[in-house]
């Protein structure tokens, strides 16, 4: 057992006066012994070994048990009679007496007056008789009476009992009582008269210390003797014995195998849950409400608080706190363990549990309790009828957005919600839930916009809040709903002048394109007019990145501000915590330097902002950070790693099927599978249901070119050229044709040149060059690509030699690896075979290290090279090796001449073994500058070369 094994010192020390007493009792002393202790620490075992001892010795035993089930005058007594050794003459006279007893029990006496008198003892003969039969047998043999649960035994058997002790000194009798320490059912008046007898004695159990717990852990579970081992343990069970037993039940009923030397945790279960409930409810009816109270409550509790909400007096509260402590359940006026707090929840009434919470939330707010505490309550309630409940659950909402507790929030603003008469003040709650639901899940934030938008199509949303309705209208890229929305704003606030999209925050991210420039380290710099900042509100919405400038500088108070838009996002990068109130402009930022062509800079701040996320326990924002990053991973051609990020934030978000949302990480998904060359993978994302309101939303678009790019790669032309027409005039429609957003003109000139019509391939890629500027150089990159292919085979090394030189600025390797194959190509066909080995030997790394199996697949035939080592011998390269490598002083004062020329050439995917045939060192030499690079670098890799080092195009011919 437990108990023995556990603290078997001590359980000696009390056995041994059991058995003195029984030794006495063996010489014609009576004796008797109380037992007491907490529910669950080893009464029951300890009447269990003395009666084991008794009748070993050739003792009569009779057993009995108080029981709250059975209140029956003299019912407890009568289990004395279920002996199979008690002798029938005895327990004939035994019944007699009792029946006799019972049926005086229920006539009332009469007072002198006639009055009927209740409440009297049983006549003094029952007692009698009782006494006399049971004194008659331990005249013959020695008789223990063993009666457990004292507490809970009827008032006329502890009068018989009482009698019994206190006129039977010389007799073969021992009686030992087993009582629950701190019941608030214990009978005080036969307490007291038992410490009145002097052959009485009283033993306490106490519950295991955290050495003791220890000690059992070792002989039960085989572990470590140590303290490390036992915390745990003992925090769960508080020592008490029987929560310990059932813990260790739990863990191995869960098949958890022993860890020698390494600290196991407990496992709590069914047993576990049903022995805490034992042990409250077997402590007696005060106690267990006073456990339900404390269960209720949680931090909030306190002694008042606890005897108001329960209507008990202080003395009762004082006992019965006490009582839970003796059983190791709470620690002051707390569980010691969730667990046990969760069990008594669980196992309430739940009308009991929902009216004391209710109370408890009345009682809190007059107290001045904490507005989160009351808050709780109320929510465990179901109920803010009071009238300074739904103000009160709407600051608690803040609160528990300053703590990142978003659920606590929403689940706040719900209730306040359904609370609410107000109508304008329930839109404001809706729309403000919306907001906060992003945190949480976008799609869900979306589908609670249902309501209020349907409000504004009946003329029954209050203006006030229109604005922030078409805030997060833009924010999910609901382009057409938002637009509807603008037109209802400005209908009924006519007098105040028309409203674009610019007067908002931008939180659109459809918003956001390549409109001014801001190449990357080595790029030929190109000033670019931009006159989008400073066109009229009314005839022109938001589409260029100036815009957005300015609406940065707003956010900083400086609307006069000319700062590029990378300058701008990262200012507000880095003074803006992530907050719901910076969220967007956040957002904003970090797609900001996605679409200026900066995914470099991009990437690791939604790393960043990713790790916050999650810290925050903000798993919406993870999840649009997550989006983004994918997108940023296929700027930069690293295709498995979008398709992961595309995967997080899918799984992210539940129930994501039925939002615009969806079109983000799956357009992400389908591009890198489709460029990956893995078909079925991009088919089975292409068939996922997506909602109709998808392709009134910015990332249809993203999600059309997707479809058109797939359609393109497996041969359907005229499909994909529809795709990517569809897309184009979409953007159009939306005002939102810019080419760092939508390249949709490249991709429809990809399609013209499969069906064999050059010319309508070259306008396209040529419009799309002058929509650029001296933007994105991925766009200018992608767009000189195709027109090469679009045009005389005389210009054709040319283009792609800006085209090369443009990705190599963009940092997108896949489409680097695509202009690299077209030059390799053709200079192969103008008979430089050197160059064009080198070139197409590069173009395949580049393509494996992307991913793109396809399009290695499809170099190494057009190359005719070897399937088993598709990497050209590299022919020296006649004439110099051009300039050198451009170097942006923070990594020059790091990196010697040498070393960034090596690490230059490294990032351009050359192998050492090329490195050292381009500069005419050994491949040693090579191995050792990047060792040098990497330390004074902090990297540990190529792939972690910063591409601020990459070389010019003439390095690479």
């Amino acid at each position: 057992m437990v108990f023995s094994s556990a603290r078997a010192r001590q359980f000696d020390a009390q056995f041994e006066r059991l058995r003195r007493a029984f030794s006495r009792c063996l010489s014609g002393e009576a004796g008797i012994v109380l037992v007491e202790g907490a529910v669950g620490c080893g009464k029951t075992y300890t009447l269990e070994a003395v009666t084991a001892h008794a009748a070993k010795a050739g003792a009569l035993v009779l057993k009995a048990y108080g029981t709250s089930a059975d209140r029956a005058p003299l019912g407890t007594l009568r289990q004395l009679l279920d002996s199979p050794r008690l002798p029938k003459a005895t327990a004939d006279h035994l019944r007699e007496a009792l029946d006799q007893g019972a049926l005086d029990a229920a006539q009332p006496r009469e007072t002198p007056g006639g009055d009927p008198a209740g409440g009297t003892p049983p006549h003094i003969q029952g007692a009698r008789e009782f006494r006399a039969a049971l004194c008659e047998l331990a005249s013959r043999e020695p008789v223990v009476i063993c009666v457990d649960e004292l507490q809970l035994v009827d008032a006329e058997s502890l009068q018989y009992l009482l009698y019994l002790a206190t006129r039977s000194h010389s007799a073969k009798l021992l009686m030992v009582f087993a009582q629950a320490t701190d019941s608030d059912q214990k009978d005080a008046v036969f307490n007291t008269e038992l410490l009145r007898q002097p052959n009485f004695q009283r033993l306490r159990l106490e519950r295991l210390s955290w050495e003791e717990t220890a000690h059992l852990l070792t002989t039960r579970l085989g572990l470590p003797d140590t303290a490390d081992v036992a915390y745990s343990w003992y925090e769960v069970s508080g020592g008490n014995p029987l929560l310990l037993r059932a813990v260790i039940d739990d863990y191995r009923t869960a098949g958890a195998p022993p860890r020698h030397g390494r600290a196991v945790e407990p496992v709590v279960g069914d047993m576990f849950v049903q022995a805490v409930l034992t042990c409250v409810y077997r402590s007696g009816h005060t106690v267990s409400r006073l456990a339900e109270g404390i269960a209720v409550l949680g931090a909030s509790a306190s002694s008042e608080l606890l005897g108001r909400l329960l209507r008990i007096g202080s003395a009762g509260t004082r006992r019965g706190v006490a009582a839970l402590d003796a059983a190791g359940l709470v620690g002051g006026l707390a569980f010691r363990h969730p667990y046990v707090e969760a069990a008594v929840l669980e196992d309430m009434d739940p009308e009991v549990r929902l009216d004391m919470n209710r109370r408890a939330a009345v009682l809190l707010h007059q107290g001045g309790g904490a507005t989160l505490a009351v808050a709780r309550h109320l929510l465990a309630a179901q109920a803010a009828d009071e009238p300074w409940a739904v103000p009160l659950l709407r600051d608690a909402a803040q609160q528990a957005l300053a703590e990142d507790d978003a659920k606590l929030a929403v689940a706040c603003l719900e209730l306040a919600y359904a609370a609410c008469q107000d109508e304008e003040l329930r839109a404001g709650i809706r729309i403000g839930t919306a907001g906060i639901m992003w945190r949480l899940n976008p799609s869900a934030s979306e589908r609670m916009l249902e309501e209020p938008l349907a409000a504004l199509c009946a003329d029954r949303l209050p203006a006030s809040h229109i604005g922030r309705l078409i805030e997060l209208l833009l924010a999910h890229g609901r382009i057409e709903e938002a637009r509807g929305a603008i037109g209802r704003l400005n209908a009924v606030m006519s007098n105040a002048g028309p409203t674009s999209m610019a007067h908002f925050r931008m939180t659109a991210r459809w918003a956001q394109d390549a409109g001014a420039p801001d190449r990357g380290p080595g790029a030929a710099a190109r000033q670019g007019e931009d006159g989008a900042s400073r066109t009229s509100l009314r005839s022109r919405r938001p589409s260029s990145l100036s815009t957005i400038t300015a609406a940065f500088s707003g956010f900083f108070g400086r609307g006069g501000s000319e700062e590029s838009p990378v300058a701008a996002a990262e200012k507000v990068l880095e003074v803006s915590p992530l907050t719901d109130a910076t969220f967007e402009p956040i957002v904003n930022s970090v797609n900001a330097l996605v679409y200026a062509g900066r995914p470099d800079k991009a990437a690791p701040w939604c790393d960043s902002l990713m790790e916050e996320a999650e810290r925050r326990r903000a798993p919406g924002w993870r999840a649009i950070f997550a989006s983004i990053r994918a997108e940023i991973a296929l700027r930069q051609g690293n295709l498995v790693e979008s398709a992961a990020y595309a995967t997080t934030a899918l799984d992210i978000v539940p129930g994501s099927d039925g939002s615009v949302f969806i079109g983000g990480p799956l357009a992400s998904q389908i591009l890198a599978y489709t460029a990956m060359g893995k078909y079925d993978a991009a088919a089975r994302q292409l068939s996922r249901p997506v909602p109709e309101a998808l392709f009134k939303s910015i990332y249809g678009l993203g999600y059309t070119r997707a479809r058109g790019r797939y359609y393109l790669a497996t041969n359907r032309i005229n499909a994909a050229l529809g795709e990517f027409l569809m897309a184009g005039r979409l953007a159009q429609l939306w005002e939102l044709d810019q080419p760092a957003l939508l390249p949709w003109r490249s991709d429809a000139a990809e399609a013209w040149l499969e069906l064999g019509d050059r010319e309508k391939a070259a306008n396209l890629v040529s419009e799309q060059l002058a929509r650029n500027g001296a933007g994105d150089s991925r766009v200018r990159g992608v767009s000189l690509r195709l027109l090469a292919a679009a045009g005389d085979i005389d210009n054709r090394s040319r283009l792609l030699g800006q085209a090369v030189e443009e990705l190599q600025c963009s940092g997108d390797r896949l489409e680097l690896a695509r202009a690299l194959d077209d030059l390799g190509r053709t200079l192969r066909g103008s008979g430089e075979l050197g160059r064009a080995d080198a070139i197409t030997g590069r173009a395949w790394r580049m393509a494996k290290e992307c991913g793109a199996e396809e399009l290695c697949d499809r170099i190494r035939l057009d190359s005719g090279l070897e399937a088993r080592d598709p990497r050209p011998v590299v022919r020296p390269v006649s004439g110099p090796l051009g300039p050198k490598p451009a170097v942006p002083p923070s990594l020059g004062t790091k990196l010697s001449e040498s070393e960034a020329r090596v690490a230059a050439l490294a990032v351009d995917g050359y192998t050492n073994r090329e490195i050292a045939a381009s500069l005419f060192i050994t491949i040693s030499t090579v191995e050792q500058h990047l060792t040098r690079v990497y330390r004074k670098l902090n990297i540990r890799s190529r792939q972690q070369l910063p591409t601020a080092l990459r070389a010019q195009v003439d390095e690479i011919a």
